[in-house]
């Protein structure tokens, strides 16, 4: 196997461990969030841990909420590399 090809795998098992724990991450915030909304309250502790629930409010517009000439004078755009692995059917 190739040098890039032992890379590519690696990151490949990497990106399929990170799914499975983001998973997990999801279910447990879920399980502390049922419990806050229960207890009506936006903290939790215990003797090793703290959670504390804020609530975040981003504001935003997009192209299609917004008059196309002052999106033309005021848009900007940012160019970035993004590398997508897939893995190859067999």
């Amino acid at each position: 196997m190739s040098d890039i090809e032992n890379i590519l795998s690696k990151w490949n098992d990497a990106k399929n461990r990170l799914e499975i724990l983001e998973d997990d991450i999801k279910q447990y915030k879920l399980i502390v969030t049922k419990e806050m909304n229960r207890r009506d309250t936006d903290k939790i502790s215990t003797s090793k841990y703290s959670v504390t629930r804020r609530r975040n409010t981003r504001t935003y517009i997009t192209k299609e909420n917004l008059p196309e000439d002052i999106w033309k004078k005021y848009s900007s755009r940012c160019s970035y590399d993004a590398l997508f692995l897939t893995e190859k059917k067999k």
